[in-house]
């Protein structure tokens, strides 16, 4: 079933969205556990965070080695004997190892790509999310579920909220 697409198709209170709920919420037995599924359900939350950070926020992985670079890069280690500055650098390094090996450096630029596809300028990158109306946010859902790469991604109407050029990007993309 890798790479193929599916369409659900049918007259309104039929109960389509019924059934992308049971289906990502692995309600349905065909539907193994270890399948990473993710949709669309709602907006994105009109906060201060920019756009281009609600995006990054996803790679979990990658904000928690940051995280682990950034604590003990700050961490003042006059007072530790040559054993804990040892653990500090230990630390410092494996995180900077792992952000190799994931490739982090191309986290940035595979956002902004997303982004881009569908229809946010370099302008809008970095404005908080609560600065964009509803469907703008919703727009910054799709991107965060097109940028977790899920084995099976359920998207709900979305045309509702994508313009023909960005709806030809998704098409594209996906």
């Amino acid at each position: 079933m890798r790479g193929k697409k599916y369409g659900l198709v049918g007259r309104n209170g039929i109960g389509k969205t019924c059934l992308i709920n049971a289906i990502s919420r692995h309600e349905i037995e065909k539907f193994p556990q270890s399948i990473h599924i993710l949709q669309v359900e709602q907006e994105v939350e009109a906060d201060s965070k920019t756009v281009l950070d609600h995006i990054l926020d996803c790679d979990v992985e990658r904000k928690r080695l940051l995280e682990e670079m950034d604590e003990c890069t700050n961490i003042d280690d006059s007072g530790f004997d040559a054993e804990e500055k040892a653990e500090i650098g230990s630390r410092l390094s494996k995180a900077a190892l792992r952000l190799d090996e994931i490739d982090s450096a191309s986290t940035e630029a595979k956002a902004i790509k997303i982004l881009a596809g569908i229809g946010f300028t370099q302008n809008c990158l970095n404005r908080p999310a609560n600065s964009f109306s509803g469907g703008w946010r919703m727009r910054i859902a799709i991107a965060k579920v097109i940028f977790c790469e899920p084995e099976i991604l359920m998207l709900d109407e979305p045309t509702n909220h994508l313009d023909l050029p960005a709806l030809m990007w998704l098409e594209n993309y996906i």
